[in-house]
């Protein structure tokens, strides 16, 4: 017990990682480590203290989304490691002087110390403080599986990397590495996020949609030209701003969410921007110029009535502007309309109008927006065919056993009944027949128990 309380008193004295313990966890953690101080031993005070920890870490542990290494604790170490946001992570991927390289091999050594004292340790040692003999220790959870890590993670791979290697301060050159490619403040550790004009800032998403491209059914012509653009655009190689053009419910927005999900552990970055705020462009682009993650400002829905002239912004953000776009920014934007903007018959000129030169200059510049776009990719409504096409493909994946024929039909019922086909209107009517048989089957299974019980 002496050795973890003389240990409490290592965690001030780091030098670079000292956000390593900020949080909550790092705080009630060594206040359980101090309380470990004989002879004065408290058992109140060492009880109160496990039982904070036992409950954040319960609940760090049960939500966690993802693989975890070691247990609990040593993985919430691991990723504040690798999280923290000091002179030594902020200068990697540049030359790093020798006095703070030599300081973060010091904190490594330390941090280690911490990272051996497992769980097991420490409950054996509340367990005797407290004479409780089945108090439990943090090693045994279920993590959430709603978004498991990537294999291949980069995160995963070098938590790993640590928990296997008894003398850390040797990996400082690798920590240098991994801190150059994946970053260490809100842009590099989240995926999406929202432009906030009143904050002139990013919010970060926490929950994002966990939409994959492999779960979209159609339109596979249309999502690959986006796709290869996409990919050439994380090559550093030229790249379109895209356009996604169609009819409601075909998969636009979805598409581009599905980008995210594919790449964002390749430095992928979504931004959404109400289109309203496209005049905030030159803060946005003050935030991302010169940043190695690739962001695409992405504006949902996107039209304007007659009399609106925020057009002007994303044609001046498009193209015109006085400052160039950083090669590092596109804009993907969805639109339920080819040219973007109402058009009236009242903005048709007539020969002989005094007004006509200047009234046909106006219908060029509104019907010259969607020019601007580099790549339009169009979605077309989806015939009958094409829609039960989508309707079998997700029927199978749901695996839901029902004859073609009544499939069919009542799929064609639910599509009258609704707002015509589309792939979104499949997807309701796959999940709201997914959700009947399933729930019939347990309604079944239940009628038969009670019969055998009786």
């Amino acid at each position: 017990m002496k050795v973890l309380h003389k240990l409490a008193g290592q965690a001030p004295q780091l030098l670079l990682f000292r956000d390593v313990f900020e949080d909550e966890i790092g705080q009630v953690y060594l206040k359980l480590l101090r309380s470990f101080r004989p002879p004065d031993i408290e058992p109140d005070e060492i009880g109160q203290a496990y039982a904070k920890l036992f409950e954040l870490l319960a609940g760090a542990a049960e939500f966690y989304e993802g693989e975890m290494v070691g247990d609990v604790l040593q993985n919430h170490l691991l990723d504040r490691i690798l999280a923290s946001n000091n002179p030594f992570s902020r200068k990697a991927g540049l030359p790093i002087g020798p006095t703070t390289l030599a300081a973060a091999q010091r904190d490594l050594t330390i941090l280690y110390k911490f990272f051996v004292v497992n769980s097991t340790t420490l409950a054996e040692i509340a367990r005797n403080s407290l004479d409780e003999p089945n108090l439990p220790a943090w090693d045994h959870f279920d993590p959430s599986s709603a978004h498991p890590t990537p294999s291949d993670s980069y995160l995963l791979t070098f938590k790993r990397r640590l928990a296997t290697t008894t003398n850390w301060p040797l990996l400082v050159d690798e920590l240098a590495d991994y801190y150059a490619q994946v970053g260490v403040d809100e842009l590099a550790r989240n995926m999406a996020f929202r432009w906030q004009r009143a904050t002139a800032g990013f919010e970060p998403i926490a929950e994002v949609d966990p939409i994959r491209l492999e779960d979209l059914v159609g339109y596979e012509l249309e999502r690959g030209l986006i796709v290869q653009n996409t990919e050439q655009f994380l090559a550093g190689l030229p790249a379109n701003n895209v356009l996604l053009y169609g009819a409601r419910g075909t998969g636009k927005s979805s598409t581009v969410k599905g980008l995210l999900n594919r790449y964002g552990e390749k430095g992928l970055r979504l931004i959404e921007v109400h289109k309203d705020w496209l005049g905030d462009y030159p803060l946005i682009v003050r935030q991302v110029r010169g940043r190695r993650e690739k962001f695409i400002l992405f504006v949902d829905d996107f039209s304007f009535e007659e009399d609106e002239i925020v057009y002007k912004d994303l044609k001046a953000l498009l193209e015109g502007s006085i400052e160039a776009r950083p090669n590092n920014l596109l804009i993907y934007a969805t639109s339920n309309r080819r040219h973007l903007i109402m058009e009236q018959f009242s903005d048709n000129p007539h020969a002989g109008d005094q007004g006509e030169i200047a009234a046909w200059d106006t219908v060029e510049e509104k019907l010259s927006l969607s020019d601007r776009f580099g790549l339009l990719i169009t979605f077309v409504s989806p015939n009958q065919r094409q829609y039960l096409d989508i309707v079998y493909a997700l029927a199978d994946r749901a695996n839901i056993q029902m004859e073609r024929e009544l499939l069919k039909r009542q799929a064609l019922q639910w599509e009258l009944s609704h707002s015509g086909r589309s792939g979104r209107v499949a997807r309701q009517f796959v999940d709201q027949l997914s959700g009947q048989l399933s729930l019939a089957g347990r309604m079944k299974e239940k009628s038969g128990v009670r019969s055998q019980e009786s």
